[in-house]
């Protein structure tokens, strides 16, 4: 099967000037926005009230040096975060590796990391800059709706399931997707890809051709309609797939770009989650993927 070559990456973007008009849906407060090292923004999710689920290359940077990773609870009129260190986070050993050149490599099918959160206090920081207090928050909450139900999103997050697939590769997802993105206390959202196809028995790496999803969407949810999540939004490519390719997928082939993302699989990036989070005591809530089926396009030329 033809490689598919990744062009650029969908978090790591520049911290954002401001905040835009989104779509604001209550169910999606088990997702929050990060900040790294200061500069640079991701998404993650909660899989639990312990742990959150993101993009390993969201932060890389706590591999060999210490980090900053902030975890924007809740952002309206005053601001509430928790801040979390390098011995927080942790990231599949086989996402990085060093070939016999001693050049570093990194594997998008294991582009996922987990965030230990269990936070001894909480930030808090009027928008405009600036320290604010615990009681000028909770007067904030009192007046914005939405800042409450994103402080209540964080306190008792609802924990989603994860579904899992481990099966023939070339399979097609047979629902649409929802991706969710939280823009300073603004939510946007994309939806409804054509088609999302499956690559890989133990890679567990999908594609669906583009709508939409861009910079500042790593780390994210990819959920399904039923609120259960199928991967982590991990990289985006444009389409400069080979014509014999294009002819074996059509649909693809017609798409301008393609959206990546991590699922989780069994015997790799689910065995990743489960036994990080087992040290601690904890498990993630999983779901067998039942939408499932052969990809009906020609396999011919592949």
């Amino acid at each position: 099967m033809k490689k598919l070559f990744i062009v650029f990456i969908l978090g790591l973007s520049p911290v954002w000037a401001g905040a835009k008009n989104g779509l604001y849906i209550d169910d999606f407060v088990f997702q929050k926005q990060l900040i790294i090292d200061n500069k640079n923004t991701c998404q993650a999710f909660f899989i639990h009230k312990n742990w959150l689920a993101t993009s390993a290359h969201c932060v890389e940077s706590c591999i060999e040096s210490a980090c900053r990773v902030k975890v924007l609870l809740a952002q309206g009129e005053i601001n509430a975060s928790a801040e979390l260190s390098a011995r927080d986070v942790f990231i599949p050993k086989e996402y990085r590796t060093v070939d016999k050149d001693q050049r570093v490599r990194t594997h998008k099918v294991w582009d996922m990391a987990l965030l230990h959160y269990q936070p001894q206090e909480f930030l808090y920081e009027f928008a405009e800059g600036g320290n604010a207090t615990r009681a000028e928050f909770e007067q904030a909450l009192q007046k914005d709706r939405k800042l409450r139900v994103q402080w209540k999103g964080a306190m008792r997050p609802q924990i989603p399931v994860l579904h899992t697939y481990n099966g023939p590769e070339l399979m097609t997802l047979n629902e649409n997707l929802i991706v969710p993105r939280w823009n300073w206390g603004e939510l946007e959202m994309f939806s409804n890809p054509k088609t999302v196809l499956y690559f890989g028995e133990r890679a567990s790496l999908w594609a669906a051709d583009g709508f939409g999803v861009d910079h500042g969407n790593s780390g994210g949810a990819v959920t399904l309609a039923d609120g259960g999540v199928v991967g982590v939004a991990t990289a985006k490519m444009n389409n400069n797939l080979p014509s014999d390719v294009r002819r074996a997928f059509p649909t693809f082939g017609k798409a301008d770009d393609f959206f990546l993302f991590t699922g989780f699989a069994p015997k790799t990036t689910l065995k990743f989650i489960q036994n990080t989070m087992l040290k601690f005591g904890d498990r993630p809530r999983t779901q067998k993927l039942r939408k499932v089926v052969p990809t009906i396009e020609p396999q011919a030329g592949l």
